[in-house]
């Protein structure tokens, strides 16, 4: 014992001294739950600064996620039979906290705290729950402890008990951190929006910040996944972020670092703060597309965000500006632009952060021409109104819809083979041209046309025409044969045949119904598209 008081002086005088900065370190094995340290010194330490202080003080105190407020009420205790519970609370039985909103408010009254606590509640319901006001504590007709809130603006009262189970769980919160922490604490917070709605979210963290932290020299650290909470965390500069990639990658999120390209995810409606919360950003083309992905690769996805694009307008300015400013790291952002393919192949390239997928089939509505899965739910009269019973009929009625498109494809392809590079100016033409000279190109290029036509007979021209749209129709068809599933417009076929059967639900929701049975049969069509996503995920560590 006397070794251990003289360890214990010699490690309090080099505290004093700076030789020795205390710190807990502590180990625990998640199969026993026992904990070990290197250093017996401080953990001895830090438990004696807490045991000087009253039952219901601590300096250090966890708040976990799991927020369950019994529903009935609970019996409230007061004096030394609830000084066990009390400590308990702190940190070794965190969970009990929420089992005490009652006590919490009692306890404050009897002890002689009433109006400190009346005065927590003003703060709470003016800067977070907000048109609310506390009555008072009393006693109901039935004897039972009865806490009264009242509603502003309707002027309704009820009891506290009635109030939303993640209002009741910031309230106790607030309470207790104001009544229990002492001055220099450690308050560990899991979760802190846990079933707040987003309004809410986005003033917790200042008024936990201003309200308790700031006059009490608190230590708050919070673990969310709010973007509203990672936002204010961002823009603060009393506040660190770190980004906790794995069980044991935790790193710092420095703010030069995410400043660069900001400013372009927002442009691509995307944010900051998903970018951390989830492992990347998915930005695919089609209005659904989203939704159809989400549906087929759930647990591939489920740790991405996806957002819809609309078209591939101003993508490839977007997608090299964050490749121009990308500094790879473990806090990067990562994300991956889906673009259809529409017969135009992209000139954009994969860099360690931002990759481009180009589907190999037309657009994603092309995968979804799976006959086996089509075949099923069309011969399902609970699903469509018009039933296709056999997979050789469907086939042949896809097929027929499908070459129904190639007049219109040939009459494209002849017309720009007729106009190609008539009107076209290339950038180069235009940089450092005024307005006079850009006229002068322009009017060349439409005197070309005039020239070039103006000479021609009408009929054979048409002739001619129509014999090059011929020409390119059998060529169409013969290619067709083979790939017309890769190389039909996909969303007009799915479309069409949609409206041929009549599905019972929406297009969208027939489009999800596809790609969830094609998940559920782990088809031919959805491992091609796994295989496509898989690849693109490979991120550089």
């Amino acid at each position: 014992m006397e070794m251990h008081g003289k360890q214990i002086r010699e490690a309090i005088s080099d505290i004093k001294s700076g030789k020795l900065e205390p710190r807990l370190h502590l180990r625990i094995d998640l199969n026993t739950g026992q904990s070990t340290t290197e250093d017996s010194i401080s953990p001895a330490l830090v438990a004696f600064l807490d045991r000087r202080l009253a039952p219901y003080q601590t300096i250090f105190s966890y708040f976990p996620a799991d927020r369950a407020i019994p529903t009935q009420d609970q019996p409230v205790m007061i004096g030394p039979g609830d000084a066990g519970n009390q400590i308990e609370t702190h940190n070794s039985q965190p969970q009990l906290k929420y089992a005490r909103l009652k006590n919490t408010i009692f306890n404050a009254v009897v002890s002689g705290n009433g109006a400190k606590q009346s005065e927590q509640f003003k703060a709470i319901f003016g800067r977070i729950l907000k048109d609310r006001t506390l009555l008072g504590v009393g006693v109901s007709q039935q004897g039972m402890l009865e806490i009264k809130v009242q509603d502003d603006e309707s002027g309704r009262t009820f009891g506290i008990e009635a109030m939303s189970s993640g209002e009741k769980g910031l309230i106790l919160t607030c309470l207790i951190i104001a009544q229990s922490l002492e001055h220099g604490g450690v308050v560990l917070l899991d979760e802190p929006e846990l079933h707040l709605n987003p309004a809410v979210c986005k003033d917790v963290l200042n008024f936990l910040i201003e309200e308790y932290a700031e006059p009490n020299d608190l230590q708050l650290i919070l673990c969310s996944h709010s973007p509203e909470i990672l936002q204010v965390a961002f823009d603060r500069s009393d506040c660190e972020l770190h980004h906790l990639i794995s069980g044991k990658i935790l790193t710092p999120v420095r703010k030069q670092d995410l400043e660069e390209v900001e400013e372009a995810l927002t442009r691509l409606g995307a944010s900051t703060s998903e970018s951390l919360l989830y492992k990347g950003t998915l930005f695919v083309e089609g209005d659904s597309d989203s939704e159809v992905l989400k549906e087929g690769f759930k647990s591939l996805l489920q740790r991405y965000v996806i957002r819809n694009l609309g078209g591939r307008k101003n993508i490839e300015k977007e997608v090299e500006f964050l490749q121009d400013h990308e500094k790879p790291s473990e806090q990067a952002f990562r994300t991956l632009f889906i673009l259809d393919n529409d017969g135009q192949p992209t000139s954009l390239k994969d860099s360690a952060t931002v990759k481009v997928l180009q589907w190999k089939r037309r657009c994603l509505e092309n995968y979804l021409l799976d006959f086996d899965v089509l075949t099923d739910i069309s011969k399902d009269a609970s699903l469509v109104e018009n039933s296709i019973t056999n997979i050789t009929t469907l086939q042949s009625t896809l097929k027929d819809l499908a070459f129904a498109q190639i007049d219109e494809l040939a009459f494209w392809s002849v017309l720009n083979e007729y106009l190609s590079g008539n009107l076209s100016v290339k950038p180069r033409e235009v940089q450092g041209k005024t307005f006079a000279e850009l006229s002068e190109i322009t009017f060349d290029r439409i005197k070309g046309i005039g020239q070039r036509y103006c000479t021609f007979e009408e009929v054979s021209w048409k002739n001619d025409f129509v014999s090059s749209c011929e020409k390119k129709k059998k060529e169409l068809e013969e290619a067709w044969q083979v790939n017309w599933r890769d190389e039909c417009d996909g969303k007009r076929l799915i479309r069409e045949f949609s409206a041929k059967v009549k599905p019972k639900e929406s297009l969208s929701k027939f489009k999800i119904r596809i790609i969830s049975k094609m998940a559920a049969t782990r088809s031919e069509t959805w491992r091609a598209m796994e295989s496509l996503l898989v690849e693109k995920m490979k991120w550089s560590k």
